[in-house]
């Protein structure tokens, strides 16, 4: 059974200010009609789509990876301990 993983902690506001790129700027670039979802986004009441992700580390210009840190390491963690759980019964 998979964990529900919260990301509430995001860097999507740094790495938009380090752009120098406003709300609005990257909503539209995202082809987003308000700035409302990037807000959620930005204080993790919401969590990008799959797509939006995507339209978002390529807007900033920054990997997913990096814009979620504390999600990607959870899960890296996480997969780190079932390889070497599966390494023990090779």
């Amino acid at each position: 059974m998979e964990k529900n993983h919260s990301i509430k902690t995001n860097r999507l506001r740094f790495y938009r200010r380090k752009n120098g790129l406003s709300q609005k700027r990257v909503s539209r670039l995202m082809g987003l009609k308000t700035t409302s979802s990037l807000s959620h986004y930005e204080s993790g009441r919401k969590v990008p789509s799959l797509q939006n992700a995507i339209r978002l580390e390529i807007v900033l210009h920054t990997p997913v990876a990096f814009l979620f840190r504390e999600l990607s390491e959870t899960l890296k963690e996480e997969i780190d301990l079932r390889r070497e759980k599966m390494a023990l019964f090779k």
